[in-house]
């Protein structure tokens, strides 16, 4: 591939400076070489955080400061900032395998319909394993959040939106913004592989997300988007909270006790 577009990996900073070395060592690590790497210090109040951003020296890495306002802000501010054609926001917790920048270039090179590269997610830390999404629907993401936040889109594409919306600043700012993204039209690639990598740690956010938070952000996000969940219908079975029930403990032991009558019925009828 002989792309020279430049991606510019947005990593929006608040105290994470035990983990944000490793971070920027994934991208700094990737096959493709056209990126530089925009760093955010969120008002962080962590001495160590501080003090490792104040080190930093490398050619492709930018470093700003500002008092912390959210994540949201932060990203925007961010690309603001930014010089690449593509952008690639990142947590700076999390990593990315060192053929994802690449990859998701090729894609965008031969399809200029594409708005969105997303992936394969893996967890590590606390919790292991994988993420498994639905295919992609604009109904279905109306229903819920469809890809991680580490998913590439054009800065022409982001332009055409009002960018991260700071409404959202206990969560689901990534799910927002990907419906701002996708909802004039616009297809999205997902690659076959595990190309960014979730760190789950006790206190991660949205593991710390209470019920009444969750109900709260999903209100909020209809209320940015009121008029396209005016037009679509929205499949229940499809949401977050169809999968919370699904998953949970009562519904198991329930669908395990009902199972020889739902047999009985369908011999009967059958």
């Amino acid at each position: 591939m002989d792309s020279n577009k430049l991606v510019s990996v947005v990593i929006p900073c608040y105290n994470n400076g035990q983990y944000l070395n490793e971070t920027i060592q994934s991208v700094l690590n990737q096959t493709y070489h056209e990126f530089e790497i925009i760093i955010i210090d969120d008002g962080s109040t962590d001495a160590s955080t501080k003090q490792f951003l104040s080190q930093l020296n490398h050619s492709k890495i930018h470093v700003f400061f500002k008092e912390n306002e959210g994540v949201s802000i932060a990203r925007n501010f961010g690309i603001s900032h930014s010089k690449g054609e593509y952008i690639l926001p990142l947590d700076a917790d999390d990593l990315i395998a060192n053929d994802y920048l690449k990859n998701g270039i090729k894609v965008f090179d031969q399809d200029p319909l594409v708005k969105l590269v997303s992936c394969n997610v893996e967890f590590f830390g606390y919790r292991k394993g994988k993420m498994i999404f639905p295919n992609y629907s604009f109904e279905r993401l109306l229903a819920r959040n469809l890809f991680v936040v580490a998913s590439m889109f054009r800065r022409k594409d982001f332009n055409e939106t009002a960018g991260f919306n700071p409404n959202m600043r206990e969560g689901f700012e990534d799910w927002d913004f990907w419906i701002s993204l996708l909802k004039t039209g616009g297809s999205v690639y997902r690659l076959e592989k595990s190309c960014f990598f979730y760190r789950i740690n006790k206190k991660s956010r949205n593991n710390l997300l209470k019920e009444k938070n969750f109900s709260r952000l999903k209100r909020q996000i209809y209320e940015n988007h009121k008029d396209l969940y005016q037009q679509y219908y929205i499949d229940p079975t499809q949401s977050f909270e169809y999968d919370l029930i699904k998953d949970s403990m009562e519904y198991k032991v329930g669908s395990f006790l009902l199972k020889p009558f739902r047999f009985w019925q369908r011999f009967r009828h059958g």
